[in-house]
């Protein structure tokens, strides 16, 4: 018994820093992106917490693994589509002054919550526009070279007034649902009743831009064809069942499994044949029906035609997969008119474009640092490098099923895994909405607020309101900026937490003359320091802040208990023991700037000046070694302000 314990022991992983670090999975090189926002208004909070905030730790702590000059984090503002340019007629504004003015706007909000971006550009911007237009062009003629563009024609609403197509969003009419009295209903749905209709079903339409009477008419379109490689979008998310976040997986993956739906009337006919069909799962679905859903396009043809031979009428439900990529939009990237006749005038709908955006960020940032703009195939086609991208929840589709075929649709053949040279597909983290104290923020009800607003009006530092972002779970539900959490988070900040920082700077300097004396680890100093490391890489890899903060916050007490327990303050104790605290204290300190620093960069830069440590302190591999010997440190200052906020 004693020896099959051993043996037990024997075969466990070794537990030191060194090799728990060996296991950390460190890309060559990496990318992250955040969500763009369109360039029609400020940066809230709700895009801090769901994208910018969370990209910017990860992509310090990509920088903490591999380094700076092996990782880029690039974003910029969303220029085209008719938002940007119908907000600039109501303005009387051209379509470039307004985006320029929301920009500027933008980007110094994102420098003062130390946003640490390469590159915060935009798609129409001169330094990114004529490569970014070349790349989206290739995409197109090299999607439909591979028989992934479709031809559709299809009726849209049209402005006589201002000589434009209209996005369903700005034609507005009564409802045609006569138990309704919406008269601001949307062309094609109405957010009171829930209806959903045909745009020419609508009553009274309005242009919500000219008040125009607007009319119906036929465009030509291209459609993405993602049902021709829902193959290959299963095999390559199956690859990422261990590492992605549920509700991404769950979402991606109760869309692309090919299925038929039929009326609940035929559900004794398919029990019959139930056992005989090729691998699937049903479930009920809306409008009485039976969705029966298969895991290959193989399956489905073959399980089609048995419910088919059985007398079962079957539809296909493949609507997620055909979505127009084009639009009759001016203000855009120009559909190539060399591929197809029939599309002059047409250009690239925002999203395909906003999902190609990033790689033209990438060389935009690659030229700022002097290089060259094509290196960016280093980060974009090379299997040992990763792509990490930061969205919200609602915009999985698009960043999931809609990039992934286009990637696929891009390769030399599409109907494979992509191979070194040709682009990667990316690694996707998304986050729930941020509600202000228990609803989704408003303008009309007051309770929206600007990422400005928190810093010039309430007096909170960027660093407190990142760390605050950072501690709720956005990426499992939509969560709470609730003030009062807020306030007392803070008041932890100011309180233990800036404690654990200013009681060994203190000490240090009225007991040791402003030097940290070499000592030996004391109490439970090395065990802790094993386990927020195994922590800590395990959460930050998966982008679980809270869980990261929580262990960060428990480490930070050890500072409190050794200071309780051993005096390193009072020479009236134990010169060795008071010795070896004040150590173990400093070698902790710096361990949680090093962990820290995504999370609260500008106050952990104080940090380090007052611990006199050089930014290449910054590191993971910092944490497998001691602290300097006999260490002349610098002055306290103020880390985590206290905030008197009404």
């Amino acid at each position: 018994m004693n020896e099959n314990k051993k043996n037990k022991k024997d075969m466990r992983p070794k537990q030191d820093i060194p090799t728990i670090l060996s296991r950390v999975s460190r890309p060559k090189k990496a990318v992250i992106t955040a969500g763009m926002p369109y360039a029609n208004g400020p940066v809230h909070i709700g895009h801090l917490a769901g994208a910018h905030v969370p990209a910017d730790i990860y992509s310090r702590w990509m920088r903490l693994l591999v380094g700076d000059e092996n990782v880029l984090f690039v974003c910029g503002t969303d220029d085209h589509g008719s938002t940007s340019e119908v907000a600039a007629k109501k303005l009387g504004k051209t379509t470039q002054e307004f985006i320029g003015e929301v920009h500027a706007k933008q980007s110094k909000t994102m420098e003062r919550y130390s946003i640490g971006l390469d590159t915060y550009t935009g798609t129409s911007k001169e330094e990114n526009y004529e490569a970014h237009k070349e790349l989206c062009q290739d995409f197109l003629r090299n999607m439909h070279a591979n028989g992934m563009l479709d031809k559709k024609t299809s009726q849209q609403w049209f402005d006589p007034k201002l000589n434009m197509f209209l996005p369903d969003r700005y034609v507005q009419g009564d409802c045609p649902n006569p138990e309704c009295s919406n008269t601001k209903a949307y062309s094609d749905e109405c957010d009171v009743c829930g209806k959903n209709y045909d745009p020419h079903e609508l009553k009274n339409p309005i242009s919500a831009v000219s008040d125009a009477t607007p009319e119906l008419r036929d465009t030509d379109h291209w459609y993405l064809n993602m049902w021709k490689v829902t193959d290959q979008l299963i095999e390559w998310l199956n690859t990422k069942q261990k590492t992605w976040r549920k509700p991404i997986l769950q979402e991606a993956f109760g869309t692309v499994y090919p299925c038929v739906t039929f009326t609940n009337k035929s559900e004794p006919a398919y029990k019959e044949i139930k056992e005989e069909l090729p691998k699937h799962k049903s479930r009920y679905a809306p409008g009485r029906k039976v969705l029966v859903q298969f895991e290959n396009l193989a399956d489905l043809a073959s399980g089609k035609k048995q419910l088919e031979d059985k007398g079962i009428e079957c539809d296909l439900n493949d609507g997620w997969a055909h979505r127009a990529i084009t639009r009759d939009v001016s203000w855009g990237i120009p559909v190539p008119t060399d591929i197809e006749p029939g599309m002059e005038g047409k250009t690239l709908y925002v999203w395909p474009e906003s999902l190609i955006a990033p790689i033209s960020f990438t060389k935009v940032a690659l030229k700022k640092k002097g290089l060259d703009p094509e290196l960016y195939k280093e980060f974009w086609t090379d299997p040992e490098a990763k792509v990490f991208q930061f969205l919200g929840t609602d915009n999985v589709f698009f960043y999931v099923l809609m990039q992934g075929a286009m990637w696929f649709g891009v390769q030399e053949d599409p109907m494979r895994q992509a191979l070194k040279g040709e682009f990667q597909q990316t690694d996707v983290f998304s986050n729930f909405h941020l509600q202000i104290n228990g609803e989704k923020m408003s303008k009309s009800k007051g309770n929206f607020y600007t990422g400005d607003q928190l810093i010039d009006e309430m007096g909170y530092t960027a660093d407190q309101v990142r760390y605050f972002l950072s501690t709720l779970s956005l990426s499992e539900k939509a969560s709470n900026f609730d003030f009062e959490v807020f306030k007392a988070k803070n008041a932890f900040l100011a309180g233990p937490m800036n404690a654990a920082f200013e009681k060994p700077i203190s000490a240090c300097h009225k007991q040791f003359g402003g030097v940290v004396p070499k000592g030996e680890l004391i109490g439970k100093t090395e065990k802790e320091t094993l386990k927020i490391v195994q922590q800590y890489t395990k959460f930050m890899e998966k982008g679980e802040y809270p869980k990261a903060l929580g262990a960060l916050e428990n480490y930070a007490r050890i500072i409190n208990g050794l200071f309780n327990q051993y005096k390193p303050h009072d020479d009236r104790f134990d010169e060795k023991e008071r010795t070896d605290a004040l150590y173990s204290c400093f070698y902790i300190l710096r361990n949680i700037l090093v962990m820290l620093r995504p999370f609260a960069p500008e106050t952990m830069d104080k940090l380090r000046v007052s611990l006199n440590l050089p930014e290449s302190v910054y590191s993971i591999d910092e944490l497998a070694k001691e602290f300097p010997e006999n260490h002349k440190i610098g002055e306290q200052v103020e880390y985590f302000p206290a905030v008197d906020a009404e």
